[in-house]
């Protein structure tokens, strides 16, 4: 591999045909190297560091399985692949033989991972990418990930030869059937309207994504729901608090307003009772008028009728009739005619009504007096009580303003807290649409051969257990999981350094089980750190600074003993021991002067000095 660029001396590697390790301190270019690697390959893009300034263009070789050497040259900053079919170490000065597109196309073989795929007779491989057996052409990028581990993925908790992206799941269980088993899935027949399940699982998936992502945002500086619920539960104290107090003074306000409203309403009553009786005063008074004037009338009459002789024995004044021919009424002693009686009768009895009325009016005037005083009182009264009530207004109206603001707090809150019931809600949703996930993956699990997984796990275990793994007999890879388990736990469940380690060793085995089956495969493989972080769990180190050197040292051995194709292992240590005769071992030293700094010189200024020097090789 090599960097070039206009004003610079080229940047070179070469790369042992069987094992090459480079080792050094970090921060040496190490991890570049591997990013380069897959940048050549086909990734999108790569990685920029200071060191790669005033190089345009890297260049990769490779031995085809003809025996025919190659070489990729492609920009720095990404694009097209050129391919010249020559061993090309410098910036190539004429055109390339073929240009291929960085990007892989079912369409089309003009592409870099059409190329290699060809080579190694994979090409227009098809691989299961769901349960609806709807299939997708292979590309080399899928294979890469089978051969080439990065630092973090060596790390990580996701299974070997796993992305992590539940969408791809079916598909990289399907591509690692294919190298274990030599077979594709273009038999298969897929399913009707699968690919707008497919579509829509997947919409529905970037929706729900995005609305986690809203939330989240929402909630960047918000407490965890714990410290929430117990906010909350404070709150809930204080406000209980001034609801009591609160509550006592509103209850003695709605007596008062009851009060008032009695009063209100009996003083109305009081006035409606006083209206009436000075109606009814009126015409009595009226009536007492009428009672005086009849007696006045009947008092000239009598007083007529005396001086007339009307109510005198004698001649009738009205026919003339002697007294002997005279009907007296014989029972009357009196000597007034019966007219003079009726008109006594009539004027006593009036006499009799008229003091009736007077004695009625006066006990009339008496109530209307009572009334009038009463009217009075309720107006005082009502004026009293509302005074009291804007006295307990006032009093009620700052308690309030705190209880609103509790009120409000907790309101918020409440708020925060249903954010995060929706984002378990969501991230349920999540977990269903995996579970979907699960069930094509089910599907593409199914076909993984059961012999295929027992010998690969065999091939692990046996890996393993020439690195001095504790316990490496029952390690084994689970078709169901998808993951190697160690120690009665999956890969995942342990720490980072026996991650790694197991990785590296899934990695290894499968490329020598295809070899040793003469199966497809790339045929080299890149491991990024596979044994720094390592650490025996039941082993207590001196320090733990260094894996253990007895592990180390079975791991090299190992591949070179062992491996029969091209391996490239970036290491933080050195190896224990010198490597064999046929291995490259590429030392950084990180320091000026002293050996080789790192891939890229640390300035390109000094290009005289910083050129590199080729390790032993061909």
């Amino acid at each position: 591999m090599t960097f070039t660029g206009a004003n610079v001396s080229p940047a070179s590697l070469d790369f042992s045909p069987h094992v090459t390790v480079i080792h050094g301190p970090s921060d040496t270019g190490k991890s570049f190297v591997v990013d380069a690697i897959d940048f050549v390959l086909g990734a999108k893009e790569l990685k920029e560091i200071p060191e790669r300034d005033g190089y345009s263009r890297v260049l990769l070789g490779l031995e085809l399985p003809t025996g025919d050497r190659i070489t990729f040259a492609r920009s720095v900053d990404g694009g097209g692949v050129a391919l010249y079919r020559s061993d090309v170490r410098t910036e190539p000065s004429g055109p390339p033989d073929e240009a291929l597109s960085w990007k892989h196309s079912a369409s089309s073989t003009a592409n870099i991972s059409r190329f290699l795929l060809e080579q190694v007779g994979l090409d227009e491989k098809r691989v299961r990418k769901n349960a609806q057996n709807e299939t997708h052409m292979l590309s080399f990028r899928d294979l890469m990930r089978l051969s080439l581990v990065g630092e973090t993925d060596m790390q990580a908790e996701v299974a070997p030869g796993l992305s992590g992206n539940p969408v791809n799941k079916t598909k990289e269980v399907s591509v690692l059937k294919l190298l274990l088993q030599g077979e594709d899935d273009s038999a298969l027949v897929a399913v009707a309207s699968a690919q707008d399940q497919k579509r829509l699982r997947g919409a529905r998936l970037e929706v729900v994504e995005r609305m986690l992502g809203q939330l989240d945002a929402q909630l960047q500086d918000v407490a965890e729901p714990g410290e929430l619920q117990k906010q909350i539960a404070k709150l809930n104290q204080s406000i209980d608090g001034y609801s009591a107090t609160i509550g006592d003074i509103a209850e003695e306000r709605s007596d008062i307003l009851a009060e008032r409203t009695r009063v209100q309403e009996s003083g109305r009553a009081q006035q409606v009772e006083h209206s009436e009786a000075l109606v009814l005063r009126a015409r009595f008074n009226l009536l007492l008028k009428q009672y005086e004037s009849d007696l006045a009338r009947l008092g000239m009459i009598a007083e007529a009728g005396n001086l007339l002789g009307y109510f005198r024995r004698g001649i009738c004044v009205f026919c003339g009739a002697e007294p002997a021919n005279q009907h007296l009424n014989l029972s009357c002693e009196g000597n007034t005619t019966s007219f003079g009686s009726s008109v006594e009768s009539e004027a006593r009895k009036t006499q009799v009504l008229r003091e009736d009325l007077l004695l009625t009016v006066e006990s009339l005037n008496a109530r209307i007096s009572e009334l009038h005083g009463s009217i009075a009182d309720s107006r005082r009264e009502v004026t009293k009580l509302q005074g009291r009530v804007e006295k307990l207004d006032l009093a009620l109206s700052p308690q309030q303003g705190d209880f609103r603001d509790l009120l409000t707090k907790r309101s918020e809150i409440e708020r925060q807290l249903g954010l995060y019931e929706q984002m378990n809600s969501l991230e349920a949703m999540i977990r269903k649409m995996a579970d979907e996930t699960d069930a094509e993956v089910a599907t593409a699990v199914a076909g993984l051969s059961l012999t295929a997984v027992r010998e690969f796990s065999s091939e692990i275990s046996k890996r393993l257990t020439e690195w001095g793994y504790p316990d490496a007999g029952s390690v084994r890879y689970d078709r169901n999981e998808q993951d190697i388990v160690a120690g009665d736990q999956q890969r995942s469940a342990h720490g980072k350094g026996v991650r790694a380690i197991l990785h590296a060793a899934f990695t290894v085995s499968l490329a020598q089980y295809c070899f040793d089956r003469e199966l497809p495969h790339p045929g080299f493989i890149v491991l990024d750190s596979p044994l720094v972080t390592y650490r025996p769990p039941d082993q207590q180190l001196e320090g733990d600074e260094e894996p253990p050197e007895s592990v180390v040292l079975a791991f090299y051995r190992d591949i070179q003993e062992h491996f029969d194709g091209q391996v490239i292992v970036m290491e933080n240590t050195d190896p224990p021991e010198p490597l064999g005769s046929d291995a490259y071992d590429i030392a950084f030293t990180k320091q000026t002067g002293i050996g080789r700094y790192g891939f890229l010189p640390v300035g390109v200024a000094e290009s005289s000095q910083d050129v590199l020097s080729l390790e032993a090789g061909d």
